[in-house]
């Protein structure tokens, strides 16, 4: 059950320095989860956090109007690749931890994924037990992985690629 002051929608352009704020924070405190890396999207401009929102589905669960714990997704633009989305940057912050949002911040991102497509995929790094459950529990299954996909402070980390598709679809 989700807290009451907890509010699950699109983050927009205009919340671009919140957006980035959370985002250099994911990156920050826990390299080995992203692609992306800190050191590279500290000097962006504000611009380019802005134009992700705009080029992405992004939700956002805000805590007392705080940005709290995102959800992006990714809707391919091929014809050929048109009926997948992809989900990446998932991050609750510690503030919004223990209040029941990372699931219903899923499923809303799930829910205009499915509007769209008939097929979610994500990346999670193996070992990342809370993320996996949370995605599991929703559905989705392993369909691979990518050994060494990541390489923080000298360690390697794998990925395990995971794939939801909506009811009698495929």
């Amino acid at each position: 059950m989700v807290d009451q002051d907890v509010n699950i929608r699109r983050v927009t352009p205009a919340e671009a320095e919140a957006f980035r704020a959370l985002r250099l924070e994911a990156l920050h405190d826990h390299p080995a989860d992203f692609g992306s890396d800190w050191e590279s999207e500290r000097d962006l401009p504000l611009a380019h956090f802005a134009a992700q929102l705009a080029d992405n589905h992004v939700m956002g669960a805000f805590i007392g109007g705080e940005l709290a714990g995102l959800v992006c997704l990714l809707f391919h633009p091929k014809v050929k690749e048109r009926h997948r989305a992809y989900i990446w940057g998932v991050y609750v912050s510690p503030r919004g931890r223990g209040r029941g949002v990372a699931g219903p911040l899923l499923d809303a991102a799930l829910a205009v994924a499915f509007e769209r497509v008939s097929q979610v995929e994500l990346n999670v790094r193996v070992g990342n037990a809370a993320a996996e459950r949370l995605y599991l529990s929703r559905g989705f299954v392993a369909c691979g992985g990518i050994p060494g996909i990541h390489l923080v402070d000298g360690v390697l980390y794998d990925d395990t690629l995971m794939v939801l598709r909506r009811e009698g679809v495929g």
